[in-house]
């Protein structure tokens, strides 16, 4: 075979060119520990890093959701827990009402102390986290959740009850928010001590006896069809709809109350819905629109607590018994909202410490992963140094053989 010096000096190039990039690349393996640069040098493990960056990145989020939920549900913990102190405080409070040898200026002062912890309560249920959203607003994060209607002297939530979750785990979701409404608003009903909300033009619905009636039952009746409307025409003839415009059914009568004739029944001017007792007027035409129960949050506990300390009628044995029926009524209330208090808190303890152990896990899942993708792209550098140190002596070698190579030629011995 014949071989022309140009062939000779092509090949030997050739050759100088590969065994410098075999060293160059060998090189920055070394200069950046990886021993995938690329995805042509091992399409198979380069597949696997690319999968293993993406768990990593993905159990990172995780980590940044449980340190987001964490700080949400440390905050309202501890707010939760400053209004418990005020709930205790003010049952402390009402006790101390109670005492029958307190003078008015004693009750002044009491009812003044009341005063300042209802506006202590209404800056804790009002709390913002750092994000300014309000802790108890449900879903409506900027809307505030409790403000005082000063048409009919209550304290209103304005909230809904959603909560928002986060994933903190593959497969784990967990609440990062409570909503007032299920924490402050759902109060066991205290008979004798709720109120409806009825709006109305003229005295249709003249008494509500909750005291003859499961008042949580009608609650919650007037959660899933409140507001009624009631008509009474001229005639005396009595509508009762639901929210969606559809005839409610009394329990006594047992009849659907779509033009019920209250003026010649014998059992008017009393029916009986969701067994709770409403006296319907027939001599007064109009319309009466009853809304759900007032539960008595503890903002309007706190003003009620107010109210009678400063209002109540001690002059007559039947003002004092009123007094100490509205201070039972109240002292009751004031457990069931504590009682509401420890289950919230509960609650929230309970979704700290499984975000503790999730937080464990993903930090397990993430130096396993580590270690998996470490096996894939991390270099060996003992047999890398080795190998630059080969490729070294063989490009040396390269250009010493090409020096001698080129310096062949027959015109030297003519």
């Amino acid at each position: 075979m014949r071989i022309s010096t140009q062939q000779v000096f092509l090949s030997n190039i050739d050759n100088l060119n590969r065994g410098t990039s075999e060293l160059f690349k060998t090189q920055q393996q070394l200069s950046t520990g990886k021993r995938v640069l690329q995805p042509s040098d091992d399409p198979l493990a380069s597949a696997q890093i690319q999968k293993f960056k993406k768990e990593i990145a993905r159990t990172e989020q995780f980590t940044g959701n449980i340190e987001v939920a964490q700080r949400r549900l440390s905050l309202e913990e501890n707010t939760i827990e400053q209004i418990n102190n005020q709930s205790i405080r003010l049952k402390e409070l009402t006790i101390q009402g109670k005492n029958g040898v307190l003078s008015d200026g004693d009750r002044s002062a009491i009812a003044s102390e009341v005063g300042e912890i209802l506006k202590s309560l209404e800056g804790l249920m009002n709390t913002k986290d750092v994000q300014g959203e309000y802790l108890f607003s449900g879903n409506k994060g900027f809307t505030q959740p409790y403000t005082f209607n000063a048409s009919n002297g209550r304290y209103e939530f304005n909230g809904d009850d959603g909560q928002r979750y986060l994933q903190v785990g593959p497969e784990t979701k967990v609440a990062a928010t409570d909503s007032g409404f299920e924490i402050f608003e759902k109060v066991a009903i205290v008979p004798g001590y709720v109120e409806a909300d009825l709006t109305q033009t003229v005295s249709v619905v003249s008494n509500i006896d909750i005291d003859n009636g499961d008042a949580e039952a009608f609650g919650a009746y007037m959660g899933t069809n409140g507001p009624l409307t009631m008509t009474v025409d001229g005639a005396g003839l009595l509508t009762v709809t639901d929210k969606n415009g559809q005839p409610v059914t009394a329990d006594d009568p047992a009849v659907a109350l779509t033009a019920y004739d209250l003026a010649t029944n014998p059992n008017a001017p009393t029916i009986t819905i969701a067994g709770v007792e409403l006296d319907v007027s027939a001599a007064n035409a109009g319309t009466a629109t009853l809304d759900a129960f007032d539960q008595h949050n503890i903002l309007n506990t706190a003003l009620d607590l107010k109210e009678a300390l400063e209002t109540s009628d001690f002059s007559t044995e039947e003002g004092k018994d009123l007094f100490n029926s509205k201070m039972d009524n109240i002292l009751d209330n004031l457990s069931g909202i504590e009682e509401e208090n420890i289950a919230a808190r509960a609650s929230i303890g309970g979704r700290i410490n499984t975000l503790d152990q999730q937080a464990l896990v993903n930090e397990d899942f993430k130096l396993f992963t580590k270690e998996a993708l470490s096996s894939f792209e991390d270099l060996d550098y003992n047999e890398a140094i080795s190998l630059f140190a080969l490729q070294e002596t063989a490009l040396e070698a390269s250009y010493a053989s090409f020096a001698t190579v080129q310096d062949l030629s027959l015109f030297n011995y003519i």
